[in-house]
């Protein structure tokens, strides 16, 4: 019995030692704790998203411009495809989808900060299946989103 609880014990403070913490939990400087969003689009998905983590994250996002707090200014997104391979008949076989997201950050007399996301992944196409094939692509982009918020959030730690 003793034994189990010296283990439990050794392995709870291996794992909180090495600097484990769950996944989607982000630190960010006090100087980032209150912060205003905003974008072109009020109600763009990447600003939704992000604006989500924000919150899941403790930070206070301010209703209003405060030039005493910090400033997220989320640029318009981008989305391009490339070509990666052909069906004989030459209709696009496969590509690649690549997001783009830029973002400022400007902290209380400083210069902005630029940062950017770019991201990836292969799509196969089917012409036979078109709207499937655009609801896949949907959830592609999606999907992307939900990774460049992360990204930013990670990003996000590093400023000073």
């Amino acid at each position: 019995m003793k034994l189990k609880l010296f283990v439990t014990v050794l392995l709870i403070t291996l794992v909180a030692s090495c600097g484990f913490k769950l996944k989607g939990q982000y630190y960010l400087p006090d100087s980032l704790k209150s912060i205003y969003v905003s974008s072109e689009k009020r109600f763009s998905p990447l600003r939704t998203q992000v604006i989500k983590r924000l919150t899941q994250n403790q930070v206070t996002i301010l209703q209003n411009f405060d030039k005493t707090k910090a400033e997220l200014k989320i640029l318009p997104e981008s989305f391009q495809r490339r070509t990666l391979s052909l069906f004989p008949n030459g209709q696009v076989a496969e590509y690649e989808l690549i997001y783009i997201a830029n973002y400022q950050v400007t902290l209380p007399n400083q210069q902005p900060k630029s940062f950017s996301v770019e991201l990836s992944r292969e799509f196969q196409d089917d012409p036979n299946n078109a709207l499937a094939k655009e609801r896949e692509r949907a959830l592609i982009l999606s999907e992307l989103r939900v990774i460049a918020s992360d990204r930013l959030m990670a990003q996000l730690i590093m400023i000073k």
